[in-house]
Formats: C-alpha cells, sequence, structure tokens
C-alpha cells in the first residue's frame, strides 16, 4: 500500500511538474522572435532612454530603447534574405523573455558577419593616415548609421545613408566638402538629391579602401580615374577625366598661391594648373556682372536725379504764371 501511494504521489506530480516544464520551455523557445522583443520594445510605455558606453569610443550616449519595427524591416538587415532576428546580433538574449540584464554585451558586427569589409578598412592607408594625425576613424556604427540607431543599418543606395556619408567625410575633410558643393554633384546633393543618380564621396573615392590619388590603385588615380567616371558617364575618356572636380574658385588659398606663384615669377606653374583658368573665368563672370549691376544702377540714379530737376523747373515755371 505504502509503495502504491509513492507511486500515486509520483503520477500526481508528473501531471504537474512536465506539462510546466513544457510550457517554459516552449516559452523559451518562441523567445526568439522579434515579435516577442517588440512586445516591450515597439510600446513606448514599456520602455524609454537609457545611458550606454558606446564600446568603441568610450563615450558615453543616452540612446533610446524603443524600436521602430517598421525602420527595421525596412533596413539592410530587416531586408536581408536571412531575414535576421533580434537575438542574431544579441546573442546573450538567446532563450530570454520577458524581463533581462540591461546590460548586454556589445553587438560585434565585425566578428559575426562583416570582418572581410572591416579588414579592408582597418588595413587600408586611410585609417593608417588618420592614427598618424592622431585622429580616430569613424567606426562601422558611425558610418552605417540608420534615421534612429546603428540597427536600423540602411541599405547602400539609400539616399539618407549616402547623405550621411558626405557629412561624415565633411567633418575632417572640410575644405575637400567645400569644393565639392562648389562642382555639380556637390550642388544637387546640397539641394537634397542624394540618389545613385549623383556621386557621392564614396562612389568616386572609395568606401572601405580609401586611397590618395597619388597611389596607383586609388579610384581617381590616373589609372582608374576613366573607370570610375564611365560608371555614370557612359563614353568618358580621358579628355572627360580632365575636368576639376573640387573647384577652388572660391577659395582664398587659391588666390594666395596664385599671387604667390606670380611674386616668385613662376608663370608656370599658374598655366599647368586647371584651377588657374577656372579663377580666371570666374573673376571675369563676376566682373561682368558687377559692372553691369552697377552701370544699371548708375544709370537708374541719375535719371533719377535728372526726374527730379525736371520736376523743380516745372513748379518754379508754374509759379511765375
Amino acid at each position: 500500500m505504502l509503495r502504491k501511494g509513492w507511486v500515486g504521489i509520483y503520477r500526481q506530480a508528473g501531471l504537474w511538474v512536465l506539462p510546466t516544464l513544457f510550457f517554459l520551455l516552449q516559452g523559451l523557445a518562441t523567445a526568439q522572435e522579434t515579435s516577442d522583443c517588440m512586445e516591450c520594445h515597439g510600446n513606448p510605455n514599456k520602455v524609454g532612454k537609457v545611458a550606454r558606453i558606446d564600446h568603441d569610443t568610450g563615450e558615453i550616449k543616452v540612446v533610446s530603447m524603443l524600436v521602430d519595427e517598421k525602420a527595421f524591416l525596412d533596413s539592410a538587415h530587416g531586408r536581408s534574405k536571412e531575414k535576421f532576428t533580434c537575438i542574431d546580433c544579441h546573442g546573450d538574449l538567446s532563450g530570454v523573455y520577458g524581463e533581462h540584464d540591461p546590460l548586454l554585451k556589445p553587438v560585434d558586427c565585425i566578428t559575426f558577419c562583416h570582418d572581410d569589409p572591416a579588414a579592408e578598412y582597418q588595413e587600408g592607408s586611410h585609417v593608417e593616415h588618420m592614427k598618424e594625425k592622431e585622429k580616430r576613424p569613424p567606426t562601422c556604427k558611425e558610418c552605417h548609421m540608420g534615421v534612429n540607431s546603428a540597427r536600423e543599418t540602411p541599405v547602400k543606395d539609400d539616399k539618407f545613408h549616402r547623405a550621411y556619408i558626405n557629412k561624415n567625410c565633411g567633418n575632417c575633410h572640410e575644405e575637400y566638402m567645400y569644393t565639392y558643393c562648389t562642382n555639380l554633384h556637390g550642388q544637387l546633393t546640397s539641394l537634397g538629391e542624394c540618389s545613385t543618380e549623383v556621386a557621392n564621396c564614396s562612389d568616386c573615392h572609395g568606401g572601405h579602401e580609401i586611397l590618395k590619388s597619388s597611389e596607383p590603385d586609388s579610384m581617381v588615380g590616373e589609372k582608374k580615374i576613366v573607370e570610375t567616371c564611365s560608371k555614370c558617364h557612359a563614353g568618358a575618356d580621358k579628355n572627360f577625366v580632365r575636368h576639376v572636380a573640387h573647384p577652388k574658385f572660391k577659395r582664398p588659398e587659391l588666390y594666395k598661391g596664385i599671387l604667390k606663384a606670380l611674386g616668385e615669377r613662376d608663370i608656370k606653374k599658374i598655366a599647368l594648373d586647371p584651377q588657374s583658368y577656372l579663377m580666371l573665368i570666374f573673376v571675369a563672370y563676376m566682373g561682368i556682372i558687377t559692372f553691369t549691376f552697377s552701370s544699371f544702377g548708375l544709370h537708374s540714379l541719375l535719371m533719377w536725379f535728372r526726374i527730379l530737376q525736371e520736376e523743380r523747373k516745372g513748379e518754379e515755371g508754374h509759379g511765375h504764371h
């Protein structure tokens, strides 16, 4: 009887324990869907902003835990064939549902997926040159930032991403950014036309392996410049690429350099620099405009004085009568 009693207890326990374990395991298994995470991170009443330490830069930033699911699904990760979910990047969330450790491990984009482009970028001469200048190279997240955060990494041809690339490059290369905006490419992007129809910085100089124009493999070097321009301009040849991509005729440095060359009587240096001819055309153009409007203004002023004199003479003649 005692033995049968224990068997009964085991059976009763099994009826409760096994379903409970099954339910918990099922909960752990289904916690891996993005929709589960969005129950909290898609609700502004459940999550807010928190302070985070950027593990790449060491900076403390305030970030929002609220996730725009539509923006994520439209991002490079959301539109990928692999159909990434939250735990694909946040590995320490795997099997967790509900409350979790707020200090998650940093997402390592390089180790997880992007080791090849990262190596190309980090081992390139552009990063090496920045380190020599004691400047911190941009991180992956800083260049591939979405509208709200890095998790919404946009696709390559996204207009926001293309505009953001120009902004990032301009943070260091202010002079080149100014001269780029003097050219047609930059003028269009300044007006908001950031589609693939208009070249941005990375289209001409590369995105990860950025080389100086003097280096043999540079996209804007003598050997590859025709190929680079041909991506947008069909039929581009050696004559086509002689155009000045970064015109300096609005920069004081150009005029100082020309005056210095004139002082040193180095006429050859001025004659061989295409920027000199752009400067002459710009000065002549501004001179014509200044002369035209000045002449028009002077003519209008003289006509106004003449009208005043005639009116005064008319009033004096009327008073004699």
